[in-house]
């Protein structure tokens, strides 16, 4: 599988919601699903409703998109980061945890270089390639990589003849911004907090593009709808200033496609349709469910909520063809006693997965 590969790369603070927290706190990543519906706004804004229809078709008959969409994670220099494939973090049956290295330590483990993710997709598992590499950690011991990629590290020669290691700096920071609400009527303040993310010079975020379409002139539309959403800004906030970036090619990827009879993982949200359930249930499958909420872009009303399965989801094999997964239409329904109206257009979330192959873990 190969993957057409970008870089965002921030002119300011980025702010990524999280459900359920509200504006205190940010994620360092986009993820898929909100990275599509972006790019559907757009397409919708610049050329019509027919246009997302062109692309998706309608509810009652979705269409598969011309690519999919990875979820968006941290690089820094030119070091890639994935997320960790969950069953890889499981120790093998015939060890016993190394006493230096406490279960704990491997669960808070969030991104893993290029490298150790293609050791771990290989069915090692975290545990072993500690065992067998001396792995640098950094960004308190949460992302790790190999020792023959510290030099892609983006350290400015100052920090270099200061011998500051790579394990004491950090790449990307979280933040509270203080931010100052005034009411209409009594002109009295109210103090809040605004999570904010900011990446150092050299460091941001990736995001991997699979094409489903040899469509010359659909390469091109992303490419201006990617310029655009770069301008617009990503993520919430956009209007106080946060998410503006310059979204730039990066080189390709080549990841291994799932095989027939094999177990996958992702790197996007995945929505498993009815018929896929079967790769839920398979013993070495392991994966984390998350709620999807959220308000509707420029309505003061809230999506229908979902559940899905987050990247790094490791799931059994599946007869149906690729890609997996959904589309779905979130758009609220007005119950009985509601006296609100929804909007006319479809509020498309993708569900459908990047799929990986991955071997079976150690046993």
């Amino acid at each position: 599988m190969k993957l057409q590969t970008w870089k965002i790369q921030g002119r300011g603070a980025f702010h990524f919601g999280e459900h359920g927290i509200g504006h205190e706190e940010s994620r360092v990543t986009w993820p898929s699903d909100s990275l599509f519906a972006a790019l559907v706004i757009r397409l919708a804004a610049l050329y019509g409703p027919e246009a997302v229809e062109n692309w998706l078709g309608t509810p009652q008959a979705p269409r598969t998109p011309p690519f999919l969409v990875t979820s968006t994670f941290p690089y820094a220099g030119e070091v890639r980061f994935f997320p960790v494939p969950k069953a890889a973090l499981r120790p093998p049956k015939q060890t016993q945890t190394a006493p230096a290295l406490r279960p704990k330590d491997l669960k808070k483990v969030r991104f893993v270089s290029e490298g150790i993710y293609r050791l771990l997709i290989q069915g090692h598992s975290l545990l072993s390639v500690w065992e067998t590499h001396r792995l640098l950690r950094i960004h308190h011991e949460t992302v790790w990589l190999l020792p023959a990629e510290e030099g892609g590290l983006p350290i400015s020669p100052k920090q270099r003849r200061q011998n500051c290691h790579p394990e004491t700096l950090k790449f990307w920071s979280a933040e509270k911004r203080p931010r100052v609400a005034v009411g209409r009527a009594l002109h009295n303040s109210n103090l809040f907090h605004i999570g904010a993310v900011h990446f150092a010079k050299g460091c941001g975020l990736w995001f991997g593009v699979q094409w489903l379409s040899d469509d010359p002139q659909q390469h091109a539309l992303l490419q201006d709808l990617l310029t655009d959403l770069g301008d617009t800004g990503l993520g919430a906030e956009r209007t106080s200033g946060y998410g503006a970036a310059t979204i730039t090619p990066w080189h390709d990827l080549d990841l291994p496609t799932p095989e027939d009879g094999a177990m996958w993982t992702t790197l996007s949200r995945y929505l498993p349709r009815a018929d896929e359930i079967p790769a839920l249930r398979d013993p070495a499958a392991a994966y984390e469910v998350e709620r999807l909420g959220g308000w509707l872009d420029g309505y003061s009303l809230r999506r229908r909520a979902i559940n899905l399965l987050r990247e790094g989801a490791v799931l059994g094999p599946l007869d149906q063809p690729l890609p997996y997964g959904q589309l779905v239409d979130l758009k609220p329904v007005p119950g009985p006693e509601d006296t609100f109206q929804p909007p006319a257009h479809p509020v498309w979330r993708s569900g459908l997965a990047v799929a990986v192959g991955y071997q079976r873990g150690e046993a």
